[in-house]
């Protein structure tokens, strides 16, 4: 068992009962590999630093897992089936770590743009 940091950014498009509904699958998919969630967050909508299947917006979730590697393959194939999940991302992390105390301020990329053209 080691401990991992899942970010998962669903598209901004899905309705507030289909982002529902997709939390319900993914967490009901965390449980059948023996996934133990220690932490969740709702990081709201953010801007995407480029776009991702045309959407220049995701919205972003924070999971805190505890569970194996060959847990994390199954899962990483699970979200890629998803149409509306933009992208995901597990990392290793060590077992004595909380994760983040509050979400990451947002990024504004609105100020660079045009800085380097």
């Amino acid at each position: 068992m080691g401990r991992y940091e899942n970010i998962v950014i669903i598209s901004p498009d899905c309705t507030k009962e289909e982002e529902e509904d997709l939390l319900k699958r993914i967490q009901s998919n965390m449980e059948k590999v023996g996934a133990a969630v220690v932490k969740f967050d709702d990081w709201a909508v953010r801007r995407l630093a480029y776009p991702i299947k045309k959407k220049d917006k995701g919205h972003y979730y924070f999971f805190l897992l505890d569970l194996n590697e060959a847990s994390v393959a199954t899962l990483g194939k699970f979200y890629k089936t998803v149409d509306t999940i933009l992208r995901h991302l597990f990392v290793n992390v060590d077992e004595k770590k909380e994760g983040p105390k509050k979400p990451p301020d947002p990024v504004i990329f609105d100020e660079l743009e045009g800085e380097f053209s």
